[in-house]
């Protein structure tokens, strides 16, 4: 699955001549291992590819040409049939054969492309009226603040904080689509990294008081920058943190340590004293739809969309994101970014 995700970057020319030149490579070493050794299912691999990543049409062609590779190697094998026809028999069987996973793949990717673009239009749509009931909540702590009790203040923070968990959830959402695609603008500025730490913080702590959690941060020295898009950055830490205090034991503490390292760049972990992942999640969590397939194991390592946001928005700035966990006593995640802009010295 990285394998097609990284071909799904590069263009539809490269992936065909790919896509070709492994079918050249399947049909070379089919035809020295001649008849004894069946190496022809290998085909499949390049069609599957092709029909996944370049559609049904492309799919076909690339059918055509593995059904000739495989009835040329064949004969050019030694192979010896009792009646000439035989060979074109072979050679339509193998081609209707192909021409069905070429069917049947390109139509699963087109039914997930729609899939997909359903649930954005979805989640496009619930962002306005989620905005409305936030500003709602906002004029209402602003004008009628005072006039409140104390409960009816705090089920008002409560209902905020909900209201704008679930607004950065479907920003994620959105924005993880949009990373993938390459539509999303980057906009890399000179931040400080202790106020961007500062505010993720502040927008978590409520829910994280309610759960027994403590915060701290540490930001080594006081006066560190980045170059990085702030609130793609900011975003990142928050999406960090919720998933940390989701998974935290009462009681503990949350630790978000930021310094610069060696090679000039800046680095952010986000510690946590929760339940850990199992180790046989550990290289999956920053996958999308990763949770589903946990909870089905009867494990939960997080956000499904979350952690997969976290690494194409830091990849997208230039950094890189990493894991280390264990179990029941607690999760670290790193990412590092550039502390200037690449196109300064010093």
């Amino acid at each position: 699955m990285k394998l097609i995700e990284k071909l799904s970057e590069r263009s539809k020319p490269f992936i065909a001549a790919t896509s070709i030149a492994t079918a050249a490579i399947l049909w070379v070493i089919d035809t020295v291992t001649g008849s004894e050794i069946s190496f022809s299912i290998f085909y499949l691999i390049p069609i599957s590819m092709m029909a996944w990543l370049s559609g049904r049409r492309m799919a076909i062609i690339l059918s055509l040409i593995c059904a000739a590779l495989w009835g040329a190697a064949d004969v050019m094998g030694g192979q010896i049939y009792s009646h000439p026809l035989i060979i074109v028999w072979n050679a339509t069987v193998r081609l209707g054969f192909f021409m069905v996973v070429s069917h049947t793949l390109a139509a699963l990717k087109t039914a997930q492309e729609r899939r997909e673009e359903l649930v954005h239009c979805i989640v496009h749509d619930l962002r306005s009226p989620l905005s409305n009931v936030i500003m709602g909540i906002q004029s209402i702590q602003g004008t009628a603040g005072e006039a409140l009790g104390k409960a009816q203040k705090e089920y008002l923070d409560i209902c905020a904080a909900s209201s704008d968990r679930m607004l950065t959830l479907i920003n994620s959402m959105l924005d993880a689509a949009s990373l993938e695609s390459g539509k999303m603008p980057i906009q890399p500025t000179e931040f400080s990294v202790r106020e961007v730490v500062e505010e993720s913080v502040r927008q978590v702590s409520l829910w994280a008081g309610r759960g027994k959690v403590g915060i701290k941060y540490e930001v080594e020295p006081e006066a560190l920058t980045a170059f990085a898009d702030r609130d793609l950055t900011t975003r990142v830490i928050i999406n960090l943190l919720s998933n940390a205090i989701k998974f935290s034991k009462r009681d503990t503490m949350i630790t978000v340590c930021a310094a610069q390292s060696e090679d000039n760049m800046v680095i952010v972990s986000v510690i946590d004293q929760g339940y850990g992942i199992p180790e046989e999640w550990v290289d999956k969590v920053f996958d999308k739809f990763v949770q589903v397939d946990a909870r089905r194991a009867g494990s939960s390592v997080g956000s499904g969309l979350g952690l997969a946001f976290c690494r194409k928005a830091v990849e997208a700035q230039g950094g890189s994101i990493s894991l280390q966990s264990e179990v029941n006593k607690g999760t670290s995640i790193t990412f590092r970014l550039p502390r200037q802009s690449r196109n300064t010295n010093g």
